[in-house]
């Protein structure tokens, strides 16, 4: 079995196996559960084996269908496993309690907390004056920036918190935002890919390493061929972009406006000056609002321009946000937004925009469900779908995944709002001038935990720990703002696809999908074995997330070297950085979040991340055998 093999771990330099001298934890990846029987011959299916299938599938399914949410989907695939008797109950629970849980929630809250510091807000201002270097010359600067940023931060903190600067540089340099918007998006992905802490799929393929007996991966052992990838995309996006990119309209007024046009409907109050008059009275064409249809005692009438107004009528209209508010804001217009006041988006009210995250507990929901469920004081005014296109009232749409609201607050309401995993803000109101420094004792905390953990001076968790605690301590942060920062579905997913990984390998599913992929491709060379593991992960990634793809094919890549003979670590490696490929569909946290201030459609992601993944893919086939050795042989 592979989990007594040796391992690389790094260029040119062997690691030994921690199953030598991490006691039976590291085995029971080898072991047997109690009273199990004998592992059966390769090729052999059990009813074990053809439950696991059954799982796999079914969770491929729930997770690029949302049918569940992912952590309902990841809690029920440890019950089961538990209940079937698959794994025992201690061993299927114990990815919940695993050191990569522990890591990713202290790195969830340290970068959260730069994030929201201002520091990347200072480095906004100064990206902005390099708008005037020519668009590829600032699509270049832009993609490594953002690069750069996402190896320390999250790559999905890193495209939220540089959203606002590269719309306002695509408005200054007079093009669609659209233009640098998804390239961003994609260095973000890249450069998170470069080191273990820059993305969860990282730490959780660590962690999985960890539990099947191997070693884990070093904080920058993945920076030579990330940085590898990284060069490589930005060169392609910067060359090629004016061929992968969609061609928006480069004006100044959409670039503006950020490309987005928010459904919302605009209601006629009793003893409104709108009574009585035509829509064609009103003007909304001076208002760059268009009126769509007219809601009426229960019933949809057309807009027609000579159509009266009543009371109580409701206009759906389409507008870009500004026209919006500037219609509703206007009094001789005699109308308002729906459900509203118009004190309401007016100062000292702040006006944001928020992007609904994968698995948020209103998918599914009507909008006027999540009204009900936020703070009184926070206002949902319209709602930006990039494919609706009839009219529809917004109150009563089912909302989606990657949906844009546009709401209104006090700025303590829509601080509480920025801390909810369900949005992602996709712009950051002003920080207070303190809260730059508080940013900056997280930066020196963030360096030194990572030196220490790089150093071998304390393991990298308990390092990123004390960072964590420091601060809390230090009363720069509450205990309780740490709970609040911390998106517990990711550490639930990845807790629950930990132990489905334990369960493939123990049960020998691992073993007779490896027997099936070294059928298929074993003749070709250990090459052909990388380049197949590295398609299956890529394939999978797409419509599930990055951690569970990387978790669900590890097991078997780890078998595939084994019965081949080779080192296992290239494998792992190959699978776990291919897991971030996910550029080919918007489902990527990063890639929802511009997906509508980009205007981006479906086919837009096919044209640029087919290319960019196959070029990826060829880098990670060119470099992984050489980092990380094929010829090692297990003893």
């Amino acid at each position: 079995m592979c989990c007594a093999s040796g391992s690389r771990r790094g260029p040119d330099r062997r690691a030994r196996s921690k199953a030598d001298d991490a006691g039976p934890r590291a085995h029971q990846c080898r072991r047997p559960r109690r009273g199990a029987p004998p592992r059966p011959a390769q090729g052999h299916m059990t009813p074990e084996i053809a439950l696991l299938l059954v799982l796999f599938v079914g969770v491929v399914v729930m997770l690029a269908r949302e049918t569940l949410p992912v952590e309902q989907v990841s809690l029920l695939l440890v019950a089961v496993l538990a209940a079937s008797g698959v794994l025992d109950a201690d061993v299927a629970l114990q990815g919940f309690a695993s050191e990569t849980v522990v890591m990713l929630a202290c790195v969830m809250v340290l970068s959260r907390r730069l994030a929201d510091s201002g520091l990347i807000g200072l480095m906004s201002e100064r990206l902005a004056r390099g708008a005037g270097m020519g668009q590829r010359r600032t699509l270049a600067w832009l993609m490594t920036v953002s690069a750069g940023v996402s190896s320390i931060l999250t790559n999905t903190s890193t495209t939220a918190v540089l959203i606002p600067a590269v719309s306002d540089i695509a408005r200054r340099a007079g093009v669609h935002p659209g233009r640098f918007l998804m390239p961003v998006a994609f260095a973000s992905m890249m450069g998170g890919s470069a080191t273990l802490i820059g993305t969860s799929t990282n730490l959780a393929g660590s962690g999985a390493m960890a539990r099947l007996g191997l070693e884990p991966f070093g904080v920058f052992e993945f920076a030579a061929v990330g940085v590898a990838i990284s060069l490589a995309g930005i060169a392609a996006m910067t060359l090629l972009g004016h061929w992968l990119l969609p061609r928006v309209s480069d004006t100044q007024d959409s670039a503006a406006e950020g490309g987005k046009a928010f459904m919302a409907t605009l209601a006629v109050p009793d003893g409104a000056s709108s009574i009585g008059k035509t829509i064609g009275d009103l003007g909304l064409g001076g208002f760059r609002v268009n009126a769509l249809a007219v809601s009426r005692e229960g019933g949809r009438v057309s807009a027609d321009s000579r159509r009266k107004l009543r009371a109580a009528d409701r206009i759906i209209v389409r507008a870009p946000r500004g026209a919006l508010i500037d219609a509703a804001s206007d009094p001789h217009l005699g109308l308002i937004l729906a459900d509203t006041t118009p004190g309401q988006i007016r100062a000292p009210n702040i006006l944001v925009e928020a992007i609904l995250m994968p698995g948020a507990r209103w998918i599914g929901q009507s909008l006027r469900s999540m009204r009900r469920s936020l703070r009184p004081d926070l206002h949902v005014l319209a709602l930006h779908r990039r494919d609706q296109t009839a009219p529809a009232l917004i109150g009563w749409m089912r909302l989606r995944t990657g949906d844009v609201v546009l709401l209104s607050g006090p700025r303590d309401a829509i601080d509480a709002l920025d801390r909810d995993p369900d949005l992602s803000l996709l712009e950051q109101p002003e920080p207070a001038p303190p809260t730059q420094a508080e940013g900056k004792w997280t930066l020196v905390a963030l360096i030194l935990a990572i030196v220490a953990g790089t150093t071998g001076l304390l393991p990298l968790s308990v390092a990123l720990l004390l960072a964590v605690l420091t601060l809390v301590l230090s009363g720069r942060m509450s205990l309780a703002d740490t709970f609040g920062m911390i998106s517990w579905r990711v550490l639930i997913l990845i807790g629950g696809m930990s132990s489905f990984g334990v369960a493939m390998l123990t049960s020998g599913t691992a073993s007779w999908l490896a027997g099936s992929v070294l059928l298929a491709l074993g003749g070709l060379g250990p090459v052909a074995l990388l380049l197949g593991l590295g398609l299956l992960t890529v394939v999978l990634t797409q419509p599930m997330s990055n951690a569970a793809a990387a978790l669900t094919v590890l097991p078997v890549a780890i078998e595939v070297a084994s019965q081949s003979g080779a080192d296992p670590r290239p494998f792992a490696v190959m699978v776990t950085l291919s897991a971030s490929l996910s550029f080919i569909a918007p489902f990527e946290p990063a890639l929802l979040l511009v997906y509508g201030p980009g205007s981006y459609a479906f086919r837009d992601f096919l044209r640029a991340g087919i290319p960019l993944t196959l070029l990826s893919l060829a880098i990670l086939l060119l470099l992984v055998p050489v980092f990380w050795p094929l010829e090692g042989v297990a003893p």
